[in-house]
């Protein structure tokens, strides 16, 4: 299904000049993220859509529109999202994982403070701001590896926290949408996913109500719109028969 400019503008109140970008650009060729697919944005998933969306917020927490739409940060964000496919299909490890990242950005760093702290946290060497606001849930970090790619951006350590809090906040609400969606295929093949890391009962997924709650109104400090669309399709999930079945077993 097609996505268009008009539809992220609305329904996402991301920048127009932000959105379409995005909704022009190709795939890119021979990156395992975007394998066989035809369009950049698919909205019936989430991952796809996580790109536009995260961009818009860095350039309304002030980072600036041009580095967010270069080449260089756009490539490394998909290059990155290639080796996250490789690390998570098997075919190499985390460990595997950080060292490409790292290599891939290096070069391309101009943030290397920013850099240092990804590398610090994903290593686990040592409790830093991104340690201070990970989540309960150790399955809605399964996509760290894409902060290695803002070390290509250039802001002040004035921002790390309000950005990372935004990225935190944005990635687990992606997440979880996708982990409703897979909780029985999930438990079959014994994937990473939020809600069967809940224990999918009553508690558990009150704990994820409430970190939907956090993110949604970190969002909203700077895109009202966004957050309610966010917190709407949270509150249609909760709804599903897949998710109150575990609530009430009788349903």
């Amino acid at each position: 299904m097609f996505v268009s400019t008009k539809q992220l503008v609305q329904t996402y109140g991301i920048d127009e000049e932000i959105a379409r970008f995005f909704v022009n650009r190709e795939p890119p060729a021979n990156n395992l993220y975007w394998n066989e697919k035809l369009l950049y944005l698919r909205p019936s998933l989430p991952g796809y859509l996580f790109i536009p969306l995260i961009v818009d917020l860095l350039y309304k927490a002030g980072l600036d529109k041009h580095e967010l739409l270069s080449e260089v940060f756009v490539t490394a964000m998909e290059q990155v999202g290639h080796i996250s496919v490789l690390e998570e299909t098997g075919k190499i490890s985390m460990v595997e994982a950080i060292k490409q990242c790292e290599q891939l950005v290096k070069v391309k760093s101009v943030n290397d403070l920013w850099l240092s702290n990804v590398i610090r946290y994903l290593e686990q060497t040592e409790a830093n701001l991104f340690t201070k606001l990970t989540t309960p849930f150790k399955s809605l970090h399964r996509g760290d590896i894409f902060l290695f790619s803002l070390s290509t951006l250039a802001f002040p350590e004035t921002l790390f926290e309000k950005i990372a809090k935004l990225w935190f906040a944005l990635i687990s609400l992606s997440l979880l949408v996708d982990d409703a969606l897979d909780i029985d295929n999930d438990k079959e093949f014994g994937d990473e996913n939020a809600y069967i890391e809940s224990g999918l009962n009553t508690k558990g997924l009150k704990n994820i109500e409430e970190l939907v709650k956090m993110s949604v109104g970190i969002i909203s400090s700077i895109n009202t719109t966004m957050a309610k669309e966010l917190e709407r399709q949270h509150q249609e999930i909760a709804q599903q028969p897949y998710i109150q079945k575990f609530l009430n077993p009788a349903v």
